[in-house]
């Protein structure tokens, strides 16, 4: 009787976390396929952060859906999937970048400079001065998604949420946002994918400059 109440704790988290692990591993596969589905917004509608964000929400949907209907969906989708990517999500441009712009940017009739996406094959593969990209590399959309998963299951969520914390704690893998996301009782999930261009990309802020992609790279090793 003693050893049963001595092994119970003890069992009992470690078949609990291995089960929340399982659906870290789930989840995962979720936010690689919404990362994709925000980058193919993105190509086809100028590298518009909205429509990408839109597109994540919904196909992170299922992850909390109640029942396989289109009613429930939608409701799920309104709800809590976009309000979850609007709180809960940071997406991150980190291709073109500003340079490559500078280096292979035409303009239109209204004067805004933009990034061709028609008939590359014929274009020069001659890499740009400031950016070190041709226009085949430079008009490839690279999408970087950091979301911040809820851990739900009992014991388990506290155990692993704790562990990662005493981890990081000395150290920079985690951003003050993500450190926020840890104290919600979200881990940190970043995923990454890249698509070809199908559309304008018009120059802005929300490119990064190519001084700053290897902090980012790095980052992102760190956190996976």
């Amino acid at each position: 009787m003693l050893e049963t109440l001595i092994a119970l704790p003890v069992v009992l988290v470690l078949g609990l976390s291995v089960a929340q692990w399982a659906f870290i591993h789930e989840a995962r596969a979720v936010l690689d396929h919404a990362t994709l589905m925000a980058a193919r917004a993105g190509a086809l509608n100028s590298a518009d952060m909205g429509a990408m964000r839109n597109a994540f929400a919904r196909a992170i949907t299922p992850m909390e859906l109640p029942r396989p209907t289109t009613s429930a969906f939608e409701t799920t989708f309104i709800r809590q999937a976009l309000p979850d990517s609007r709180i809960n999500l940071e997406l991150r441009l980190l291709n073109p970048t500003q340079e490559a712009f500078s280096d292979h940017a035409r303009r239109d009739r209204q004067g805004r400079r933009y990034l061709p996406y028609r008939r590359l094959d014929r274009a020069s593969t001659r890499r740009g001065r400031r950016s070190g990209l041709n226009i085949q590399d430079a008009t490839l959309l690279r999408v970087q998604a950091r979301f911040g998963y809820e851990l739900k299951v009992p014991y388990a969520n506290a155990f692993i949420l704790q562990a990662v914390r005493a981890a990081t704690r000395w150290t920079k893998t985690y951003s003050p946002r993500e450190r926020l996301m840890l104290a919600n009782g979200r881990l940190p999930i970043v995923t990454t994918a890249t698509v070809r261009m199908q559309s304008r990309a018009y120059a802005g802020r929300q490119y990064p400059r190519r001084a700053d992609l290897p902090r980012i790279r790095e980052k992102r090793r760190q956190t996976r």
